[in-house]
């Protein structure tokens, strides 16, 4: 079991790595953003659970052909609010609501509603505890996108506080009279639990956006602040 999860942590970094390396090709636009988080977590004596969000998107700068095409943008500010229900041991339910404030920032933009339908399933008391999450996602803005996400992690402790987690999430958009997009993105991430009741998280994204089209790559800087009431 083991070996076999090591090998699951080699595959994973490799990749990450590997698609780094493709993202900086002169010839594929890539853009450098942060997007920093919080969220509080409710708290709950049953099986119910509910959190309440806010994010952040700045891009630092997008290049192609090694010239700046935009730099120091705002892209967006969300709230969001999941709420889930543990239907067994290591397994989840959730339904989301997200809205994506985009007008403010830039005219030629809409903002975005969102929901989201999630399972989640974790493998607890295994080496390096792997994650599974299903999402359906419905997008309303100026197309409404339907989008498909699974998403596959391994997380592995790194002292009485501390955390890191690799993770690689497929992504599956369809759009009414457009070609299907799909995506990968592959997260680097790590976590801090010495102060209570509050979750400290640092990474790094790499997004392979339309890979089988026109491929982009957008290269994030995560931060998160979680709050557990």
């Amino acid at each position: 079991m083991a070996q076999k999860w090591l090998f699951s942590t080699f595959f994973l970094a490799a990749a990450f790595f590997g698609s780094v390396n493709t993202a900086t090709a002169q010839s594929t636009p890539r853009s450098f953003l942060w997007e920093p988080e919080f969220s509080v977590d409710l708290p709950s004596d049953n099986k119910w659970g509910f959190s309440f969000g806010i994010a952040n998107r700045y891009l630092f700068e997008s290049r192609l052909d090694g010239e700046q095409i935009n730099e120091n943008e705002q892209q967006h500010f969300e709230v969001n609010q999941f709420t889930s229900y543990k239907t067994g041991e290591n397994s989840s339910v959730a339904l989301g609501f997200r809205y994506r404030f985009r007008e403010t920032f830039n005219d030629s933009r809409h903002d975005e509603f969102r929901m989201i339908q999630q399972f989640g399933y974790k493998h607890r008391g295994t080496f390096l505890t792997p994650a599974h999450r299903f999402r359906f996602e419905q997008r309303f803005r100026e197309n409404t996108i339907f989008r498909l996400r699974y998403r596959i992690g391994i997380s592995q402790p790194l002292g009485e506080d501390f955390a890191a987690g690799l993770s690689t999430e497929f992504l599956y958009s369809m759009i009414k009279d457009f070609k299907p997009e799909a995506d990968q993105r592959y997260t680097i991430k790590f976590e801090n639990s010495s102060i209570k009741n509050l979750e400290l998280s640092a990474g790094v994204e790499l997004r392979r956006e339309d890979y089988a089209g026109a491929p982009t790559s957008e290269i994030y800087i995560l931060s998160g602040i979680n709050l557990q009431l």
